[in-house]
């Protein structure tokens, strides 16, 4: 009989009013003397005369554990519950000492891996599990497990998230990013941060611009410029001497330097101070300036064409999924993929869709994947904590990794700890 919520009991077939019921509210800052069960005798309180009913609260703080007893007091009819104590609250935050199994993450090294959010700092999360013992007055049990996990395509969790939802720990002490999927199966306790995925694609710099401009220069095409440039050198200086020869022409003689430094000039279209002496070597000079300008011409629209194609701006996903010469990829069979497939983004289920025909483009790892990025037009999708933990050891070993970050606002999320669906710990565990 739950002598706080009814308001009636049938005694010797009379219906007795508990006067004075419902006024015993929880009380988390009292003190509560409680007792093994196997240990509390109930001899010394049975002093009291008849018609009265004793109380006696019984609990675990755990499934398993001790089975904990107190004697609230008695329930007469001439005092009613003046004589009783307020009730042990079923929410009270003291463990008596119980253990609270921990699971977290065995980090062999710091390289996170695929399915999981990143190597977290081991002494911040010991002093966070220090204060949570201490505030509790629990004991702490660690179990460790080799990663994280996530959800698989058959809806089963993996890892520590895995055992966490088979109760085998009570707490996930490893923050995870707070997502719709888990929402349904899992309490979130202590947001220390926001977070969010994000795509990597390369940084287009001004060497990038400077690139393009020399890209149409090839070998080739600069020893067949050289080639014209000497065979119209050649070409006046013979002219000049033929018509001195044999038309007695008393103009000046071109020799090879002048010639070459003017064939040169009409080629960069500069000019010169050199006048032709006849009409032949007139339409050279015509000739040249005809190919110098189909040279510029069309190395003009060559830059104006790649530059609108280059240099557009990529801010988004909608500019990355409408942009053709960009690769699109993400870690396969990894949270980042399972993600894709389950959002109700549309842009980001098309990204999943490109990204998943186009099976080359997949990658293993995260350093895979921002590798990639960073030398090719690809596009990758990954979560901000791998990829910049990744990011970090890349720089240290590789140097310099140029890449832009395009944030996906729409997946913001908060890292949190993560508890069992309804768990009995939830609202104990949470600071009020």
């Amino acid at each position: 009989m739950n002598l706080a919520r009814n308001k009636n009991i049938f005694h010797n077939s009379h219906l007795v009013p508990l006067h004075g019921s419902g006024t015993i509210y929880n009380y988390y800052t009292g003190r509560f003397d409680m007792t093994n069960a196997s240990e509390l005798i109930l001899k010394p309180y049975l002093y009291t005369k008849n018609e009265t009913i004793h109380v006696v609260q019984y609990f675990k703080v755990r499934v398993n554990s001790t089975l904990y007893a107190s004697h609230l007091g008695y329930w007469s009819l001439e005092q009613s519950m003046a004589s009783m104590k307020i009730p042990y609250p079923v929410e009270a935050r003291n463990f008596m000492g119980e253990k609270l199994i921990v699971g977290r993450c065995n980090y062999t090294d710091e390289k996170p891996l695929p399915d999981q959010d990143g190597p977290s700092a081991p002494g911040l999360l010991d002093d966070l599990l220090h204060f949570l013992i201490v505030r509790m007055n629990g004991t702490s049990l660690t179990r460790y497990y080799s990663k994280l996990g996530f959800r698989t395509y058959e809806g089963a969790w993996s890892g520590l998230l895995g055992a966490l939802l088979d109760h085998t720990v009570d707490i996930a002490l490893e923050p995870v990013t707070k997502q719709v999927s888990g929402q349904q199966e899992m309490d979130f306790i202590f947001p220390i941060a926001e977070t969010m995925y994000n795509i990597y694609i390369r940084n287009k710099e001004t060497s990038s611009v400077r690139d393009i401009f020399l890209a149409p220069f090839s070998t080739r095409l600069l020893i067949c410029v050289a080639i014209v440039l000497v065979v119209s050198a050649i070409t006046i200086v013979l002219i000049s001497n033929i018509s001195r020869t044999f038309l007695k022409n008393k103009s000046r003689q071109i020799g090879c330097s002048e010639a070459l430094i003017w064939s040169t000039g009409i080629l960069c279209q500069q000019g010169g101070t050199c006048t032709t002496s006849n009409p032949a070597a007139s339409i050279l000079v015509i000739v040249c300036l005809f190919f110098g300008l189909i040279t510029y011409n069309a190395y003009a629209a060559f830059i104006t064409s790649v530059l609108s194609v280059r240099v557009a701006n990529v801010g988004s996903v909608s500019d990355v999924l409408q942009s053709p010469n960009i690769k699109i990829g993400y870690i396969k069979n990894g949270a980042d993929q399972i993600y894709l497939m389950s959002t109700k983004d549309i842009q980001l289920n098309a990204f999943y869709i490109r990204g998943y025909s186009e099976a080359e483009n997949l990658v293993s790892s995260p350093e895979e994947g921002l590798a990639r990025a960073a030398s090719q037009d690809y596009a990758f999708f990954a979560g901000q904590r791998a990829a910049r933990s990744t990011l970090k050891s890349m720089s240290q070993a590789r140097g310099r990794c140029v890449l832009r970050e395009l944030p996906v606002h729409s997946t913001r999320s908060q890292l949190s700890f993560p508890l069992p669906r309804r768990s009995p710990y939830s609202r104990v565990i949470l600071i009020r």
